[in-house]
């Protein structure tokens, strides 16, 4: 184990040496391959054969829509783009995850260079735009990963395209959403990235009464993600149209938007008090009864930790395992337990919400 753990602190490193999305596509490449993997990466079996047996227990949640989960990471959208290896993140210990974000037709994103490491800072900033094979290749390749992915919660993240006018938005999520009806466990609507043109001017409450009616037949749960960047008023107000809607939850956050020193979606440590913030605006609205993903920030136990006692059920991951490489999961996990322990907390599902009490 300890030879695997060596070889991946190498493999992390040698990737830096690369621009950011060759590193990216080596680094899933490694992910595919069974040799390679099973060379640098951790297997969630031997992880819980040596040290995770006697922590697990605590760490079960139960997220509606996506059941009970063995513990609360999961692997954020954007990761994944077009479902090349989604059975490979099992094995790092991510409990749930999203691939996508996904678009009616294939779109090759914004010019190169789109992603810029931030080391100093622990943070990345992309202007990807949603590049992607479109929905019909992904479905099939989905349809095709599913025996392997060991009945793991799989979400679909909906976009649009970016020729597609916002008058016609609905009905691209749609077509979407239809694709992989009977493919995933559940849907998140990204009407937050910050690298489509006039895509944030979709989040309305008007917007998700009308998604809520074109997609009332759809039995798959369906969360709705939202960006860091919105004044509390407009936040709380989207928050209360999806509660009326009575969609599945929310997502919270997708990236800032910036413009220096790249402009694009910041995510990362610098992201953490601007997600945090948005999660204890949406307590003072849902109170605990509208569920909520967290993402933006997280990279560490004591985050995790701190997005749950603001109302989270589970958390997702993105830059984290960019700079911590395929062992955060583990080490998260050993450092949430520690701080479990360190505040006589026995069960993990206890801290949702905690902070308000």
């Amino acid at each position: 184990m300890n030879i695997k753990r060596y070889l991946a602190t190498l493999g992390v490193k040698g990737l830096r040496l690369f621009s950011p999305e060759i590193a990216h596509l080596i680094g899933m490449r490694f992910l595919k391959s069974k040799t390679l993997g099973s060379m640098f990466f951790p297997d969630l079996k031997d992880i819980s054969s040596e040290v995770l047996p006697d922590i697990l227990p605590m760490l079960k949640v139960t997220v509606p829509g996506l059941g009970e989960l063995p513990q609360p990471i999961g692997l954020a959208a954007g990761f994944d783009k077009n479902c090349d290896c989604p059975e490979a993140f099992p094995r790092l210990g991510f409990s749930f995850l999203e691939v996508g974000t996904i678009t009616p037709k294939p779109q090759s994103g914004n010019p190169k260079p789109r992603i810029f490491r931030i080391p100093t800072e622990r943070a990345i900033i992309n202007r990807m735009g949603f590049n992607n094979d479109g929905a019909a290749q992904i479905a099939k390749r989905l349809q095709a990963k599913i025996p392997l992915l060991q009945g793991i919660p799989i979400g679909v993240n909906v976009g649009k395209n970016k020729v597609t006018p916002a008058e016609k938005s609905i009905e691209d999520y749609m077509v979407v959403i239809e694709a992989f009806k009977h493919l995933a466990t559940f849907f998140v609507v990204n009407i937050s990235s910050p690298n489509t043109p006039g895509l944030r001017d979709l989040a309305t409450p008007f917007f998700i009464r009308e998604l809520r009616a074109a997609s009332s037949n759809i039995k798959t749960p369906i969360w709705i993600k939202l960006d860091p960047d919105m004044s509390k008023p407009k936040l709380q107000s989207m928050i209360q149209a999806i509660l009326e809607a009575k969609f599945q939850g929310a997502v919270l956050t997708n990236t800032h938007r910036v413009e220096w020193p790249e402009g694009g979606g910041l995510s990362g440590h610098p992201l953490s008090v601007l997600s945090t913030t948005c999660l204890e605006w949406a307590w003072e609205v849902h109170k605990g009864r509208l569920p909520i993903i967290a993402t933006g920030g997280i990279l560490s136990g004591i985050d995790v930790f701190q997005k749950m006692a603001r109302g989270a059920l589970a958390v997702e991951l993105y830059t984290a395992l960019i700079y911590h490489g395929p062992w955060v999961i583990y080490n998260l996990l050993l450092e949430l337990v520690a701080e479990l322990n360190l505040r006589s907390i026995r069960n993990l599902s206890d801290v949702v919400g905690c902070h308000y009490l």
